[in-house]
């Protein structure tokens, strides 16, 4: 029996609610104006994607196809990118969950 599931809202429907949100939020116009620097390099059908950002720090994202033949170097290129760019999201959001952050016992708890 496969008991995975898919979420009940699609992605638009989720980015949709999000937008609407009032408090601080990490949002993908955040993280391309911090991006520097993009590169790709390619070894064979793998393709790696550098995304370097505006402090120096690098996410590095990664694509190879199952099989070598269906190898477009577009497509790997997105991707790599993709990958590399998810990676950005935890960092951030953690970035900004230290900059609200109150020390538990302070007096606001």
């Amino acid at each position: 029996m496969n008991d995975i599931k898919e979420p009940t809202l699609t992605l638009e429907e989720t980015k949709a609610t999000v937008a609407k949100l009032e408090h601080p939020r990490v949002t993908e116009e955040h993280i391309k104006n911090a991006i520097w620097a993009v590169r790709y390099l390619a070894d064979g059908a793998t393709t790696i994607c550098i995304i370097e950002m505006d402090n120096g720090f690098k996410f590095i994202g990664t694509s190879t196809p199952a099989d070598e033949r269906n190898f477009n170097p577009d497509v790997g290129q997105r991707y790599a990118y993709e990958n590399a760019f998810r990676q950005i999201w935890t960092h951030e959001g953690y970035l900004l969950r230290t900059q609200l952050h109150t020390p538990r016992g302070s007096s606001d708890d």
